[in-house]
């Protein structure tokens, strides 16, 4: 059995969309590498940044990087946390239902790290 296959996830679907992007792209791929490139660079890093100060209490901090993280969830149409994310914003700010956030910013850092995976291969990044 080939060892590799174990530690690639499998990625069967796509948990991303980019019709928007690519309205605004115009057609061009070059301008959607890039930003998938920009993507790759910021976005995981925060997710997991999330994740450490909702693991460590640190409830601003959660909602601030769970603020930056929503516009790029919306714009890429990652459904599947978008209500996720306002949860954690709204509630790290308002400092209620903390004993579910650090949960809920695994959920979304788990998806970020899909989504990463997915457009590495579809732009081959």
């Amino acid at each position: 059995m080939n060892t590799d296959t174990l530690e690639q996830p499998i990625i069967a679907e796509k948990l991303y969309d980019m019709a928007q992007l690519e309205a605004m792209a115009s057609g061009s791929q070059e301008f959607l590498i890039s930003l998938s490139k920009i993507f790759l660079q910021t976005i995981p890093p925060n997710s997991s940044d999330m994740v450490q100060y909702a693991k460590s209490g640190n409830w601003d901090m959660t909602s601030k990087l769970a603020h930056k993280l929503k516009s790029t969830i919306d714009g890429m149409n990652i459904n599947s946390i978008k209500t996720i994310i306002r949860t954690i914003e709204l509630d790290a700010k308002n400092k209620k239902n903390t004993d579910t956030l650090y949960s809920l910013t695994l959920k979304v850092d788990k998806v970020i790290q899909t989504v990463a995976e997915q457009l590495k291969q579809a732009y081959d990044l």
